[in-house]
């Protein structure tokens, strides 16, 4: 087993949380259908072809927008690992441009990130999978975690709801999907990993 830097640990657990953030988004944003009339009619297939562009770009930046705290948690783990300290969620928190009120709830869910992000990076592995296996030993005690970042995860999406409610259309259906996939994708994933 080839021995990883930090450093390296630090990518696969940010490249695995991009595949993890990918994965909702194509379950979350719909992919416009071409159908046989577009390619019959030219107008009609380059409008599907705006659209596709549309769809592209908003999963990009949905990838983007969903990384932002994942990122600066994993920063802020890898900074602590390296100085052998604690995570400074605080750190983390000052960084948020979520409204105060929503502070409490997202501290906690940036606990729980640092944490799992900080036994993974001190686990010793070849690849994403081995992190996990050498820090959890079992499905259930990694679904434990899961659950756990999912509990959290939500309990911040509530609190921030009543601020989204003014500037975006069916909150709760967008919210309510987000949080679905998420579990699903990490249990289909906790399933590979120990089957």
């Amino acid at each position: 087993m080839k021995m990883l830097t930090l450093l390296n640990k630090k990518e696969l657990i940010l490249h695995s949380e991009e595949q993890f953030a990918n994965a909702i988004a194509a379950k979350v944003i719909d992919k416009p259908i071409l159908s046989l009339w577009m390619i019959l009619i030219p107008v009609f297939f380059v409008f599907y072809f705006y659209k596709l562009k549309q769809f592209a770009d908003g999963r990009k930046a949905f990838v983007k927008h969903f990384m932002v705290t994942r990122q600066r948690t994993l920063d802020e783990a890898f900074a602590a690992v390296e100085s052998d300290r604690k995570p400074d969620v605080n750190n983390v928190v000052k960084m948020s441009s979520a409204p105060e009120d929503t502070f409490r709830a997202y501290a906690q869910w940036i606990k729980i990130l640092a944490e799992h992000y900080l036994d993974l990076l001190k686990a010793q592995g070849d690849h994403i999978d081995s992190l996990v296996k050498a820090t959890y030993k079992n499905r259930t005690n990694y679904l434990l975690t899961l659950n756990r970042l999912n509990k959290v995860e939500k309990e911040f999406n509530d609190a921030l709801k009543p601020h989204l409610y003014e500037n975006t259309e069916d909150v709760d259906d967008i919210v309510a999907v987000i949080e679905q996939w998420s579990q699903k994708i990490r249990r289909k994933e906790a399933s590979r990993i120990f089957p």
